[in-house]
């Protein structure tokens, strides 16, 4: 086995073709990162490229800082985005042991969080809920979330002089935090007015939505979901004659998940959505080139996920390298990093500050910034 190969480990169901180049001797392993998402179900529509991203990003740091093959043990385990399972899921890989935790999204973190605390181990958080990262010491975020989006929202409203907003988004709490605790009240003291509409995880069906927000007569829409309600969402939106004007709806970052299904482009044309810098192209250098890279190894285009997954793990691999262990402290000394999303750098929270924009999609298909 190359010396260059920086995991070591058995993945599970989705990933499991990784162990075909793997030892699974957790013995010789220094660091073990174990991670607990969402890889089936709906929502993994979001994070199930987490760890082909992930997996890469640790090949490549191994060959970069010429690590040993038996530097790390990954373990990826599937929550299918239900809290009970991912506690389930955290106890059998507390037994194994770990050092670094990754764990997602929103629901499943919260629930897993407070135990992960307990073994002082980093957690990582692939999650949106905006306040997440400030609510224990050992939490770290490099991911794009609501806490950095919300306040596009309010931008793009005053950008656009509207004076009328109408807010439809998923009863969850990443969501309800993010619109009610920085949206509106930002509204408020812009002098937007503005009316709010929760859905349930199972809706699929806002034709009663889409005719509330037409009854409310707004200048702006607001929608928040998971690609499986957003599209949906768009479409009885569109039936109602509420997506005529162009940029009158602006999206949540989930909408970038339905540039890579089966959606044609006609359907998301006329929408603004924040997005990570990731996904506009030429925006971030060398991202093009690891795009067709990723592209070579795994057979489909990676999603902004994925190549935060994969500087992920460089920084795990720069951090160990410098530091011989995997604390959050000696994490936080590793940063900035230069990634292949961008700079990466984390606040007194422990949060990402990422440069996300508000795109669109060009009439060709590509995200384009909307200036």
């Amino acid at each position: 086995m190359s010396k260059q190969i920086f995991f070591v480990g058995c993945l599970v169901a989705a990933i499991s073709a990784e162990c075909a180049i793997s030892s699974c001797s957790a013995a010789a392993a220094k660091l073990r990162v174990s991670a607990n998402l969402p890889l089936t179900g709906p929502i993994a529509a979001f994070s199930g490229q987490f760890p082909d991203g992930f997996n890469m990003g640790m090949e490549d740091a191994a060959k970069k800082l010429h690590l040993p093959s038996d530097t790390v043990k990954i373990n990826f385990q599937d929550n299918a985005g239900k809290p009970s399972t991912a506690v389930s899921v955290f106890r059998r890989q507390q037994m194994d042991g770990f050092d670094v935790y990754i764990s997602g999204t929103s629901e499943a973190a919260i629930a897993v969080a407070p135990q992960v605390e307990a073994t002082n181990a980093p957690n990582l958080l692939v999650a949106f809920d905006p306040f997440l990262a400030r609510a224990g010491k050992n939490r770290l975020r490099f991911l794009p979330n609501s806490k950095i989006e919300g306040p596009l929202f309010v931008k793009y409203a005053q950008q656009r002089k509207a004076k009328r907003v109408f807010i439809i988004n998923l009863n969850s709490a990443y969501a309800n935090s993010e619109f009610g605790d920085i949206v509106e009240p930002d509204l408020k003291k812009a002098g937007i007015a503005f009316k709010h509409e929760r859905f349930e995880f199972p809706e699929h069906d806002f034709k009663t939505i889409a005719y509330k927000a037409r009854e409310f007569k707004p200048d702006l829409i607001f929608v928040c979901g998971y690609s499986v309600h957003l599209h949906p969402l768009l479409r009885d939106l569109r039936s109602a004659g509420l997506t005529k004007t162009d940029g009158s709806v602006m999206a949540v970052m989930d909408f970038v998940d339905l540039l890579y299904d089966k959606t044609p482009k006609a359907e998301l044309q006329g929408i603004a959505f924040a997005c990570p810098l990731f996904e506009v192209k030429g925006a971030v250098a060398g991202s093009e080139a690891w795009r067709a890279r990723y592209q070579k190894r795994y057979g489909k285009i990676p999603t902004y996920v994925a190549a935060y997954a994969y500087d992920t793990a460089g920084i795990l691999g720069k951090t160990y390298s410098q530091s011989k262990k995997v604390d959050t402290a000696s994490i936080r000394k590793t940063l900035p990093y230069d990634g292949i999303t961008g700079k990466i750098n984390v606040d007194k929270d422990g949060d990402i500050i990422a440069t996300i924009t508000i795109a669109k999609i060009s009439p060709d298909g590509t995200v384009v910034e909307i200036k």
